[in-house]
């Protein structure tokens, strides 16, 4: 056969190898959370409408997607399909994005929506697409990731998933523990890892070091991103496996354990570490992210995704000092409200005489009666609030009526047209809905017995005396009570834990939770034994002799506290730069497997000694403001997951050397001065069972602890309650020309 006929069909697969390139990014939007974290705002919205800063959780994740390059969004939903259509409908983002909605009423976890998604053949099975499990904000190029997917898979076709994952960043009761090959960055080990109640063992397969293995193996305080990068094979491994539900504790688990369908699983790690503008990528999925990141847009963290800069929802803010923002909208402020940022203060809102809002949002036409106080509190649209009111750390919904006297506990969630009589107080924690609870186990045809009279006069008497005679709703159980789920699928996942749930709600403090430092020992070699049952991480070195003991709590070697005095000897006496430091010693603490929490504790340890505690409390202030305003930043460097702990190891310093006792109010002042800690963080600590002693066995030192607690909290009550003169002064100024 001549050569030319040949020809053509080369030039096809030229054209067509073109076209792949060219074919446009697509992302999948699991707009369901596939739990019961959002419920009670929930019951007539889907969570991807919920308003952070005023703006839908959707649109917040669009934007973030079109900073990604990609061109093509399918919403994957279930209940509330008709209100996500009509907001896509009406979105600009319309315009610049190729975005469909596929809603199913019988996709019932994440595993369901990707077999639908498989049967509706709308993927491009040629190019891999962005999965985003919950919604997500993010100034972070996720195209970044698929490109590094693409090398990968281009080196070994096996790889079908690359997962994101987190470096630094805060604590969450959510972080999984993951082991991977550095050289290839595949996945070889997943575990789920809930804070409470924490696991006393980790095992690791064997086998997994019987293959060539690096000498040394680096440990991170690492976080799911919850956004994957997926090839077609994903959702057809879940049309196969009908028991993939949960795509961490399912399907991850079932790649990386099955030897028969030979696929991989890689990881891509992004350094979140910098914060404060730098590279942000978080995803809400409980109450307690909500409010975090909430918080973080405010303090423009996540820039250029910030309220006054093209806001995704389309309202214009001002900003004005101390990170707060007010809508250009016919906002009414009183020339006697405090407002201390960062927040945020909808369109047509309106607040009286003497309120005060601190570090809160306020959606479209509020409205705040006089002498109500709004702290680090989330409020919906078209919600009204009484006279002498006080909101702590709660979420309210849309249209809620809130009557004079009202006082709301921390972490209550009030749902959507909910009705506070007066005088109504709401426990810590509470649930209120507008309907009656309807969890699991819930039979629509139970209404019918609510006829009856004695069933319905022991409702109508619970409701009435938790909430008043003039409210309109229902107390819910907590999360944390409701009846467990039929499925035995749900009871397995340790992160559905009641007490690990009871972590991811709003208004709760990790910092009164002690947990282990689990410490990784360097392997030096592959186990050369034949593969046999998990590794058990207490298991002895008698049992595997050619693999080093994997050991929880055994702590640093003391060579690494003699060799952190002298390095951080040197960089004091010879005034090196804070970033040379955090390098050598963020080098020692690798080569060494300390963790940053010993590394913390030497570093405070170091410059708290090399404070004067001579001439009186102006000359200790002045020292500790001189050390820690050099050095401060150094030890923030090392506390990324909880900067509370910095005040506790303080406080400890000083329980453990008598003289300091006296000056740690004086001491804890001059780390407020020198931004080593905030007035948040402060406030943080005084309110944790840490601080006050707790949890010591010994009296006579849970009496030092009370002792030298009681020096200290006394200013953070000062620095609660009152504002700097200047920020006042100037937001007087500002709310006058309001006017």
């Amino acid at each position: 056969m001549p050569p030319k006929k040949h020809q053509p069909p080369k030039a096809e697969s030229k054209t067509k190898a073109d076209n792949v390139d060219e074919a446009p990014l697509q992302a999948v939007i699991l707009a369901d959370s596939y739990n019961r974290r959002f419920e009670v705002l929930c019951s007539d919205q889907p969570r991807v409408l919920l308003p952070l800063c005023s703006t839908p959780l959707l649109a917040w994740t669009l934007e973030s997607l079109s900073l990604s390059k990609v061109r093509q969004v399918f919403v994957f939903c279930g209940v509330h399909s008709d209100k996500i259509r009509a907001f896509i409908e009406t979105s600009p983002y319309r315009h610049t994005l190729d975005i469909q909605c596929l809603s199913s009423q019988t996709a019932m976890s994440a595993g369901d929506a990707l077999r639908e998604l498989d049967d509706m053949s709308v993927l491009n099975a040629e190019n891999p697409f962005i999965l985003v499990h919950s919604p997500i904000i993010s100034n972070y190029d996720i195209s970044k990731m698929v490109e590094a997917h693409k090398k990968r898979r281009e080196e070994d076709k096996n790889f079908i998933m690359t997962m994101g994952v987190g470096l630094g960043g805060r604590r969450h009761p959510e972080s999984p523990i993951m082991l991977v090959h550095p050289p290839s960055s595949r996945l070889l080990h997943y575990v789920q890892n809930p804070l409470s109640p924490s696991q006393p063992r980790l095992s690791i397969p064997s086998q997994l070091f019987l293959d060539p293995f690096p000498a040394n193996i680096d440990t991170y305080e690492i976080w799911d991103l919850g956004v994957d990068i997926c090839e077609a094979d994903v959702p057809a491994l879940c049309t196969e496996n009908f028991d993939y539900h949960d795509l961490r504790r399912h399907f991850v688990n079932g790649v990386l354990t099955s030897e028969l369908l030979g696929k991989k699983i890689a990881v891509h790690l992004v350094d979140v570490r910098s914060g404060n503008g730098g590279t942000y990528v978080e995803r809400i999925r409980d109450t307690r992210t909500f409010g975090e990141i909430t918080r973080d847009v405010l303090r423009r963290w996540a820039f250029p995704l910030a309220p006054d800069n093209n806001e995704p929802g389309g309202v214009q803010y001002e900003l004005r000092a101390g990170n707060v923002y007010i809508a250009k909208d016919n906002v009414v402020l009183s020339r006697t409200t405090t407002l201390s940022g960062p927040l945020l203060i909808g369109p047509r809102s309106a607040l009286a005489h003497n309120t005060r809002i601190h570090q809160s949002t306020l959606g479209a036409d509020c409205s705040v009666g006089p002498s109500t106080t709004v702290n680090q509190s989330y409020i919906f649209d078209d919600v009204r609030i009484g006279a002498n009111c006080t909101l702590k750390e709660c979420i309210i919904g849309e249209g809620v009526i809130i009557s004079d006297d009202v006082i709301v506990g921390k972490g209550a969630l009030i749902g959507n047209g909910v009705r506070l009589g007066r005088g109504t107080k709401v426990p810590d924690f509470a649930r209120i809905g507008r309907e009656r609870y309807g969890g699991e186990g819930f039979d629509s045809d139970d209404e019918e017995d609510e006829e009856d009279e004695d069933e319905r006069g022991e409702s109508y008497h619970n409701r009435l005396s938790t909430l008043g005679p003039d409210s309109i709703g229902f107390l819910w159980p907590n999360e944390e009570e409701e009846p467990a789920s039929d499925s035995e699928d749900e009871g397995e996942d340790p992160y559905e834990h009641p007490r690990n749930k009871r972590l991811l709600q709003l208004g709760r403090r990790l910092s009164n939770i002690s947990t282990s430092t689990v410490s990784l020992s360097t392997l030096s070699k592959a186990s050369s034994s034949e593969a046999s049952s998990p590794l058990s991480v207490a298991s002895s070195a008698s049992t595997l002799p050619d693999l080093a003991p994997l050991s929880l709590n055994q702590g640093p070697r003391e060579e690494f506290y003699i060799e952190a005095r002298e390095s951080l000897l040197r960089a004091y006496e010879e005034d090196h730069k804070v970033e040379n430091a955090a390098l050598e010693m963020r080098t020692l603490v690798m080569g060494e497997n300390a963790g940053q929490d010993a590394a913390r504790e030497e570093i405070l340890k170091f410059f708290l000694s090399k404070l004067t505690l001579s001439g009186g409390a102006g000359e200790i202030l002045k020292s500790t403001v001189g050390v820690f305003g050099k050095w401060g930043q150094l030890v923030r460097s090392f506390s990324t997951t909880d900067y509370t702990l910095i005040a506790v190891d303080t406080q400890k310093f000083c329980v453990d050397n008598e003289p300091y006792r006296p000056w740690f109010g004086v001491i804890l002042r001059g780390l407020y001065d020198s931004d080593t800690l905030t007035e948040d963080e402060l406030i943080d600590w005084r309110d944790s069972s840490v601080s006050k002693g707790e949890g010591t066995k010994d009296e006579n030192e849970k009496k030092i602890w009370l002792e030298v607690y009681n020096k200290g909290k006394p200013l953070v009550d000062v620095l609660e309650s009152m504002e700097s003169d200047d920020d006042e002064d100037e937001d007087d100024d500002e709310e006058e020309d309001s006017e």
